[in-house]
Formats: C-alpha cells, structure tokens, sequence
C-alpha cells in the first residue's frame, strides 16, 4: 500500500470519527434537552394536582376555589428547582362544572356534585436544541377533580334528630337523651346498636381510636340505611369514650395530643379526635333495643365540650361542612352532609 492510500485511509476514518462525535454530543444534548421535558412535565402536574385538590375543597365557591388553586401554585414555585410554573384564569386554566353539568370525558355531575379543573404551564428553556433553532418550549398539565357526596361512611354509634335545623357554626346539644326528640322513644337515649351487629364494638366505635380496618368497613353505613338503639349505655361509659378516661385516650383527651394541641372550631386538623361523624336519624317506631332509625344525612361536629359530671349531661358541639380525605364518593348521590375530593383525570 503506497504512502497516499494509507494518508486517504487515515482521512476516510477521521471523517467518521468526527461524525461519530457528533452523532453522540446531539444524542447527549437530546438526553439532556428531553431529560427537562420530563422533569418539568412532572413538575407542571404535581402543580395542577395540588392546586386542583386544594381548590376544589372550596366547591362550589367558585371564586373561593379560584383563589385557593392560585395560591397553591404560587407556593409551589417556591420550592421547583428552577422551573416556574403559571396558571391564568383569563386564558381559560380554571374550569368549573356545577350540580347537573357533564365532565368531559367523565360523565354527569348530580346535583350536589361540582367539578374543577386547573391546567397549570412550565416554561422550558432548551440547552444543546438552540443550535438547531429551537429555543424551548412550554409544557401544560391538567388535573380535574370532583367534590361529590361521601356514600358508606363510620360513625360514632349515636343518632340526632334529623328534624333538627342544624346551622352551621352553631353550638348543638348532641345528646338525645334529654332532648325534645325522644319524649315518645322509649329506651332510646341517642345511641345506636353498632352497624355490624357486633355489640363488643360500641365504646371503641365511640371513641374512635385504632380500629381495625376490617371493623371500620364492617361499621359503614349509608343513607337510608335502618338502625336499631342501644340501650343501657351508662355516663361513665360514653364518658370514658368521648371525654376523659384512665388510660387517656377518649376524644378530649387525645385532643390534647400534638399536633391538635392549638386547634379551635375556626382552624382544626382534618383528623382531630374532636371531629366526630353522626347519622342524622328518623325514629320509625319501637321501644328499647327493638326501636329504629332511619338515616337521612350525616352531621360533622366538632365537639367544644362535654358535661359528664352532672345534670344535664351534655355533649355540645358545632356543625361543621367537612370534607373526608380519602373516602370514596359519588357525584348522583343526594346531599348527605358529607363530602370528598377526588381526582378524575
């Protein structure tokens, strides 16, 4: 092989060596270029996910929600790594739907069902694709979510008159036992035989505290749902449930407890042993252990206080709107009371 061939061999491969060099910086500048496209389109969903959820506890006050969801955002880039995320209402990135309206790609909204949707923008900016003329480009992600009526729910195993006006922030004497309502309920003092049948359960369903999950479900209930009373219960008993006991954990006791320590009927912790969930009941007929109830809503109360040391025995609490995390729900169930959020797309 003469000198030129070997000199035209060692151009030929220097040429594929530089192509090949090339080849490998654009497929790292794509991994690094794409690797952003992933991130931000990671970061602009979360965004939309809390903005949605946390909004759509406000439903349906629409403005409130608004405000909630925007808010939220603006949190959130505080803490995104160098991406911002925007969302503007005036573009058309919060939707609503009310009682009665269709979801896209969803379904029909009953009429205590409301629907919100947040799309939220992540600007990005590209590192190596300028070179080809491509400056960035702007990933948006949705979250939708529905507030709708809770269905099956627990309960502390006591009844309220559902002829009552219950006002919400007002302070309502709970226990039935000496109340208008069950002047023609004999034997009936406000509690409820536990929905499993399991009368073993009553005092720790009262108190709320470590369940099992399988006693928990085995004690939902739903409206319309018929209950029998449960007679017999003594103070010292729902006392040591809801008030105070000698192992510390009825309600008010552990609402001592971090972190519901500086909790108050205007800013409470969503789980504060304080909030207790009763069925808000019809008495259909009967005496003692044989008489029935019929539930028509659930009432939320977060309890102020409760007098078990002499008469009247009281038990007075404020009706609250509240919102269960994580409970399943159905947006053509009647009002109940009760509501959840939850993500549909």
């Amino acid at each position: 092989m003469n000198a030129s061939n070997k000199h035209r061999e060692r151009g030929v491969v220097m040429v594929w060596v530089l192509v090949a060099l090339v080849a490998l910086l654009g497929m790292a500048a794509l991994t690094v270029d794409i690797g952003q496209l992933v991130i931000a389109a990671q970061v602009a969903q979360d965004v939309a996910d809390a903005a949605a959820l946390g909004g759509g506890q406000e439903l349906p006050e629409y403005t409130m929600a608004q405000s909630v969801a925007l808010s939220l955002v603006a949190v959130n880039n505080e803490s995104l790594g160098g991406f911002t995320a925007g969302c503007s209402p005036d573009d058309g990135d919060i939707t609503f739907w009310g009682a009665n309206d269709t979801i896209p790609d969803f379904g029909l909204l009953g009429s205590y069902a409301w629907g919100m949707r947040v799309t939220a923008h992540v600007p990005v900016d590209y590192v190596f694709a300028p070179v080809l003329g491509v400056e960035g480009t702007t990933i948006p992600r949705s979250c939708t979510v529905v507030r709708m009526p809770v269905g099956g729910v627990p309960i502390c195993p006591m009844w309220i008159s559902y002829q009552t006006d219950y006002e919400y922030g007002q302070e309502q004497q709970l226990l039935m036992a000496d109340g208008p309502h069950c002047a023609n309920i004999p034997g009936s003092f406000g509690w409820l035989e536990p929905p499993s049948g399991d009368t073993n359960l009553f005092l720790d369903l009262l108190r709320g505290y470590q369940i099992p999950h399988e006693d928990m479900v085995a004690n939902y209930v739903s409206v319309d749902d018929v209950l029998t009373a449960r007679t017999g219960v003594a103070v010292g008993q729902w006392a040591k449930a809801l008030n105070t006991s000698p192992d510390g954990l009825a309600r008010m006791d552990r609402a001592m407890w971090e972190p519901w320590t500086e909790d108050t009927f205007d800013s409470f912790h969503d789980d504060n042993p304080r909030i207790i969930i009763v069925p808000m009941a019809e008495y259909l007929g009967g005496t003692g252990t044989g008489a029935e109830f019929q539930i028509h809503a659930f009432g939320a109360f977060y309890i102020e206080s409760i007098n078990s040391k002499k008469t009247p025995y009281a038990i007075n609490g404020r009706f609250i709107e509240y919102t269960i995390p994580g409970s399943a729900g159905d947006p053509l169930s009647p009002e109940t009371g009760l509501w959840t959020v939850k993500m549909v797309q």
